[in-house]
């Protein structure tokens, strides 16, 4: 019996929402796929720069202030592919309630051979956000009946987050791997919401090119995570996450491809 979960499982904690999505190594293109990364090195530290941010932005503060409400709408929803062959949908939503901005984001992947179930994954991340504060963050993870949990809980000047390698305090300005906001690519660290631990990257930009959507196609720019994350996440101008990719264990190229990015574009390009 062919064991499907050794190559998929690290695929799926790539989910980690996603930068901790990328834990299997750096995204190798799949053959043919007009999704491409410059690799041309940026004139920076090794992070995004200011100068980096605001050249692939429409505006130097884009990522400040940032209202996904106003930015995407009430969803933003992506194809989850395998080697250009759909394995699942990842969905973010963003409701405003009165102890802040909940976001709940949500990825489901179910792999059949021969009408048998092979693999399942599901991850359910909920967390509260005041301003670009992360105030609580709970997430949930079935990786094939293997399950575990991660809490975060804001306490004055620290983050205290619990997950399988037990407690730890942190930074409070640290952003989870969730990728809906691009103040992010101005950190060097990211909390990992699949182990809970801090996770230390470099990110710099590449190139704007135009990257391939469900429904057609949207100028974007790449950014490289590096270090003890590594993946490619592609934002447009005004900063709203649009694609993911990255190279799973086993040599598969795992793509985000957004869902409703055209739709959301045609309603709130002027938000």
């Amino acid at each position: 019996m062919i064991d499907v979960s050794k190559h998929v499982r690290p695929v799926l904690c790539a989910v980690a929402i996603l930068a901790a999505i990328g834990i299997g190594g750096i995204p190798k293109m799949a053959h043919g796929s007009p999704i491409k990364f410059d690799d041309s090195p940026m004139p920076s530290n090794g992070l995004a720069t200011d100068t980096a941010l605001s050249t692939a932005f429409e505006r130097p503060d884009t990522c400040k202030g940032f209202d996904p409400i106003k930015r995407y709408g009430p969803e933003l929803k992506f194809q989850i592919r395998r080697n250009d062959a759909p394995v699942g949908v990842h969905s973010v939503t963003f409701n405003r309630g009165r102890d802040g901005l909940q976001v709940v984001a949500q990825s489901n992947i179910d792999i059949s051979i021969l009408g048998f179930n092979a693999y399942r994954f599901a991850y359910r991340s909920e967390s509260i956000w005041q301003g670009n504060r992360l105030m609580r963050l709970s997430v949930n993870v079935d990786d094939d009946g293997e399950r575990t949990d991660v809490t975060a809980t804001r306490e004055s000047n620290h983050l205290v987050v619990n997950g399988p390698g037990g407690r730890q305090v942190i930074r409070t300005d640290i952003f989870p791997t969730d990728h809906w906001h691009c103040g992010v690519l101005a950190r060097k660290s990211v909390l990992n919401t699949i182990t809970g631990k801090p996770n230390d990257v470099t990110i710099t930009a590449g190139q704007s090119e135009m990257l391939r959507t469900m429904d057609g196609s949207i100028r974007a720019t790449g950014f490289r995570y590096n270090g003890e994350l590594k993946t490619d996440a592609w934002y447009d101008h005004l900063g709203r996450w649009v694609g993911l990719q990255f190279r799973a264990r086993d040599g598969s190229t795992i793509t985000y491809r957004c869902m409703n990015c055209q739709t959301r574009n045609a309603a709130k390009e002027q938000g």
